[in-house]
């Protein structure tokens, strides 16, 4: 083989590099501009109620496909399935303050064990953990993947709820 061709080889070679390389690129690029955009219109808040209505709806997808549903049923599946949901609904946010107590008394029931730099540091990853779950709240991510997203904002005192009890590598 010659020279010349040699190099026209290592060109051609190059070149198509090169463009695999821009659409690589450009694709990422344009892949996270994609999501970025999708994540920016959940910056509403979310409440239960909506998170509800669309599990109402899956789920009478669901049960439409695999039930055959007719269309007289449909309506009045879905009723029945809103009006337990609500209940459903209703149970939960009623209980709400009750875990929320059960959980601030295991998290004085650990701290009694606790020397004085374990409590400051067992405070400190609660208040962390406290702020990372404001910020997922706020459609914001913060912090570390460790851990998920709290649920009490007061600064009341430790609340052991909000540490995670396994590590992504043992979960």
């Amino acid at each position: 083989m010659s020279e010349k061709s040699k190099f026209g080889a290592v060109v051609i070679l190059a070149i198509v590099f090169a463009i695999g390389g821009l659409f690589g690129v450009g694709g990422t690029v344009y892949y996270l501009k994609q999501t970025q955009e999708n994540r920016s219109d959940r910056s509403t808040r979310t409440t239960p109620r909506d998170i509800y209505r669309v599990q109402v709806d899956h789920m009478m997808k669901r049960l439409e496909r695999s039930l055959s549903l007719t269309e007289e049923q449909i309506p009045l599946v879905r009723a029945e399935v809103a009006k337990f949901g609500d209940a459903m609904l209703e149970v939960h946010e009623s209980m709400r303050p009750r875990f929320l107590a059960l959980m601030e008394e295991r998290s004085l029931a650990i701290e009694r064990h606790l020397n004085e730099e374990q409590l400051a540091a067992f405070r400190e990853e609660q208040k962390k953990h406290r702020d990372r779950g404001k910020g997922n709240r706020d459609g914001k991510k913060t912090g570390s993947d460790e851990g998920s997203a709290g649920t009490k904002e007061s600064s009341q005192g430790p609340s052991a709820c909000k540490q995670r009890t396994c590590s992504h590598s043992t979960c």
